[in-house]
């Protein structure tokens, strides 16, 4: 039965029929969703919803005498709140563990390639280390290595691109709240997926100009390479080789290898197609300049239900945020701000801010959580290279 009742009525195991509110002005992934932790309740009376449905065949009804319980709960979010403060202290050590994996991530990669060049076999001792430290740094804050995942370098992309796909695809399932031995599958499958690569002519595979239908062949077989090398290597999970076998297929069939459509793509490989896009699009290639993240989001939301499943793409701009971690952005006083990480409501993050574009004058540094303010907000995303900052300098003071 289908029941509105006062926000202030919503206990855990209730079912969320209907927030009455737009999905992308609310922070759960789902429209639909059972509260299962106070901290739900809790975001759900900070968006300012006094009413809501709830569907009482599928969780708990409307009981009477809660005040009890509404006071506690109250009681422990704020000591929940005061207990989150002290992470941002930690940040400068945690983003510093994060650049040093992803510095060894990246060399582990480019020495498989180059084995892999020599006829060699993968082996997964190389990488298990490495996947290791990156659960752990995903699962401790997930934004220091989101972050860095934005800081590129077109010379090694190949690289570069994997190992963002193992943090995209760790901090996706993440989010999902799927099992640890995923969130580690999936790494190991995101750093090892263009593993093919290193049997791409260079030629073609670092070609500025607009490959030719052959040579579009050639390139798009490094997905079949890639599966035939990780399938021969022992150890391999089966949802480590989908990530390698399935990250350019789309959701109506229109992708390759094998043209699958809708679930005969694994959720693993639909995951990474929408990882490996984004990653693509906001990266500098050789022959087009990255997109800014808020820009390809908006691209990408367009193309769901045709190249991606429509509930995994909305559940990954809530992975991600509307302005991910590292990105240059103007707020309303038209100071510049760079965003630390994100928050439930996508449009307010928390920033540093270190420019007052009007006069001209840089500003101490101040970090700023856009949740907590009122009148406070991000108007824009900008380009790093229209103001000719690099976003991981003000990422590295705080």
């Amino acid at each position: 039965m289908i029941k509105t009742i006062s926000a202030d009525q919503l206990i855990p195991g209730m079912y969320i029929h209907e927030l009455n509110c737009p999905w992308v002005e609310h922070p759960f992934v789902r429209n639909q969703f059972k509260i299962t932790e106070t901290k739900d309740i809790k975001k759900i009376h900070e968006m300012g919803i006094k009413s809501l449905k709830i569907d009482t065949c599928k969780g708990l009804n409307v009981q009477e005498n809660l005040s009890p319980l509404i006071s506690s709960m109250k009681k422990r979010d704020t000591s929940q709140s005061s207990e989150q403060q002290p992470l941002k202290k930690q940040l400068p050590q945690t983003r510093k563990k994060a650049k040093n994996i992803k510095t060894h991530a990246e060399n582990a990669i480019a020495n498989i390639m180059a084995d892999i060049k020599l006829g060699q076999q993968v082996e997964l001792e190389q990488v298990t280390p490495i996947i290791d430290k990156m659960s752990e740094s995903v699962l401790e804050n997930h934004n220091a290595l989101l972050g860095l995942s934005r800081i590129r370098n077109m010379d090694t992309y190949t690289f570069e691109h994997s190992v963002n796909i193992g943090v995209l695809m760790m901090a996706f399932s993440k989010s999902r709240n799927m099992p640890g031995a995923i969130i580690h599958e999936v790494g190991i499958g995101g750093l090892l997926h263009d593993i093919g690569k290193a049997l791409t002519p260079p030629e073609i595979l670092n070609k500025p100009a607009k490959l030719t239908d052959e040579e579009l062949v050639i390139m798009r077989h490094h997905v079949v390479d890639s599966h035939l090398i990780l399938s021969k290597t022992p150890g391999i999970s089966q949802n480590a080789l989908d990530v390698a076998a399935l990250h350019h297929e789309k959701y109506d069939g229109s992708g390759y290898p094998d043209g699958k459509t809708g679930d005969e793509i694994s959720l693993i490989g639909q995951m990474s197609a929408i990882v490996d896009v984004y990653d693509a699009l906001t990266a500098d290639r050789c022959y087009h300049k990255g997109q800014d993240p808020s820009v390809v989001l908006k691209r990408m939301l367009s193309w769901t239900g045709s190249h991606f499943n429509p509930t995994l793409m909305q559940e990954f701009v809530h992975c991600v945020g509307i302005y991910p971690p590292a990105t240059l952005v103007m707020l309303s006083n038209h100071h510049l701000a760079v965003v630390t990480e994100n928050n439930s409501n996508l449009l307010a993050p928390c920033v540093i801010t270190f420019l007052n574009t009007k006069s001209h004058e840089t500003i101490e540094p101040l970090l700023i959580d856009l949740s907590k303010q009122e009148k406070l907000k991000v108007i824009s995303s900008e380009a790093d290279v229209k103001w000719n900052i690099d976003p991981q300098k003000y990422l590295d003071i705080i």
